[in-house]
């Protein structure tokens, strides 16, 4: 599970899959990792604004939160297959991001 960095400019997180069967990002808690103090905001298919006032934004994440689509697999394909960006309103955020693709048969 990669870890990556977010910061004031919006990063794009995920690319568009066809094959996604789930993606997930993990704000690392501030009891990890000392400086991730800030909120990080998420959007599906467009970045949004690090301003929480704004409706640019799906989900505001704060140290030790998570958002995912299809985690438990309960779905044979993630519902979302598009681009996952994020913003966050304090520098050098540090956050997990896993994705895992539908596996192909095998003929």
């Amino acid at each position: 599970m990669p870890r990556l960095t977010v910061g004031t400019t919006p990063v794009q997180l995920a690319w568009a899959n066809p094959k996604r069967k789930f993606w997930s990002v993990e704000f690392i808690p501030a009891s990890v990792i000392a400086g991730n103090t800030g909120l990080i905001y998420l959007k599906r298919g467009s970045a949004p604004s690090a301003d929480i006032n704004s409706n640019s934004w799906d989900t505001v994440l704060k140290a030790g939160d998570q958002e995912a689509d299809n985690k438990d697999g309960a779905q044979p394909e993630c519902p979302y297959k598009g681009a996952v960006y994020a913003v966050s309103d304090t520098a050098d955020q540090i956050i997990n991001l896993q994705e895992v693709n539908v596996e192909e048969k095998q003929t």
